[in-house]
């Protein structure tokens, strides 16, 4: 049996799938539920709780440990946990420690006794729907740090084994030359268009390289004048490659704006972290049709002061866990805007970044 208590009024309100056998008891759940401003839905059985889950959206599970049926709440909780990231609170009137050691394995995210009231109720709802949300985060965080650590990885391996890898690629193409030009002298064209193939790939390689190898290449970190438009042109060339694998769009326009007065490392890492955050918003599309990131670099005046403004906005799904921008992952990028007596935020409603730096003239 299903049944829905209350309605979702608001893209804010949480949803919370009720599984009890018990109707009243599930009635009672879901009417304190909906005084707190939940929407609640209760079934009875396992086979409508996995229905439910695998095709609908909740932000909880309250589940009753003893059900009627081939399944207790244990093992449907098992079977939550290996498919969806949903926290589960588990409800019994048992307390015994061979039921809670079972309930352990499941990792649940609260455990209340029958009877409990309504105070009890909510406290346990609200903690286990937040703690659910910052480890979400924390996940989202690392991934992201990740992904930034492996870019920088990537970068020095290429610089580091650039020689070693040209060197090899050079004796490649000159042999690709060499058997064209045997080709031609014996009349063999399917041999020439496999020998110019074998040239054109390894440029390819070596243009890859040498993007590699120039966006690593240590910029002086003294602070001097720099043109933003090459730094966001060589930024997005590093990351060319993984664009175009990826099928997302990279557009720019690029405005006429004086040279920044900045560190232009630390400014190509911002860049960086920025665009990767795009592309990442951008792969959450379940389309791989349209992806795409547009960059906009103008100059525009607040409060009385010149500024650069940077824009790089996506076409990806709206982030759920707003507030990233305020986690780790970010922070090391925001603290090298303020280094430049700059801002940066972003604004979801644009589905942006945006960043800018003062105009600062030379004396």
């Amino acid at each position: 049996m299903t049944a829905v208590v209350g309605t979702d009024k608001g893209t804010d309100v949480k949803r919370i799938l009720v599984v009890e056998d018990e109707r009243i008891i599930a009635i009672n759940i879901c009417s304190t539920l909906k005084q707190y401003g939940y929407n609640a839905t209760y079934v009875s059985d396992a086979n409508d709780a996995i229905e439910h889950i695998e095709n609908e959206h909740f932000d909880l599970v309250l589940m009753d440990i003893m059900l009627n049926g081939p399944m207790d709440g244990i093992e449907i909780a098992a079977i939550i946990k290996k498919t969806k990231e949903i926290p589960v609170i588990y409800l019994t009137a048992y307390s015994d420690e061979a039921t809670i050691n079972r309930a352990k394995t499941t990792e649940p995210f609260g455990y209340l006794i029958k009877p409990f009231n309504s105070r009890d109720l909510y406290i346990s709802v609200e903690m286990a729907i937040y703690k659910s949300q910052v480890q979400k985060h924390i996940r989202n965080v690392e991934s992201r740090l990740a992904e930034n650590q492996k870019w920088e990885t990537i970068a020095l391996v290429a610089s580091g084994i650039s020689h070693e890898i040209n060197n090899p690629l050079t004796s490649i193409i000159n042999l690709a030359d060499l058997i064209s030009l045997e080709a031609k002298k014996l009349n063999q064209p399917s041999l020439g268009e496999k020998a110019s193939k074998i040239a054109e790939e390894s440029e390819r390689i070596a243009k890859i390289i040498k993007n590699l190898v120039s966006y690593s290449q240590s910029t002086s970190s003294q602070w001097n004048y720099s043109n933003l438009g090459t730094i966001l042109n060589d930024t997005r060339s590093f990351l060319h490659q993984y664009f175009l694998k990826e099928g997302i769009q990279c557009e720019m326009e690029l405005g006429d704006v004086p040279l920044a007065y900045c560190q232009p490392q630390k400014i190509k890492q911002v860049l960086l972290n920025l665009m990767q955050d795009a592309r990442i918003r951008v792969n959450t599309r379940e389309d791989s049709i349209g992806r795409k990131i547009t960059i906009t670099l103008k100059q525009m005046e607040e409060d009385g002061s010149s500024h650069i403004l940077v824009q790089i906005k996506d076409n990806g799904e709206e982030d759920l866990m707003k507030g990233i921008s305020q986690m780790n992952s970010l922070e090391v990028t925001k603290s090298i805007v303020t280094e430049h007596k700059g801002k940066m935020y972003r604004d979801e409603e644009a589905s942006s970044w945006f960043f800018t730096l003062p105009i600062i003239k030379p004396l």
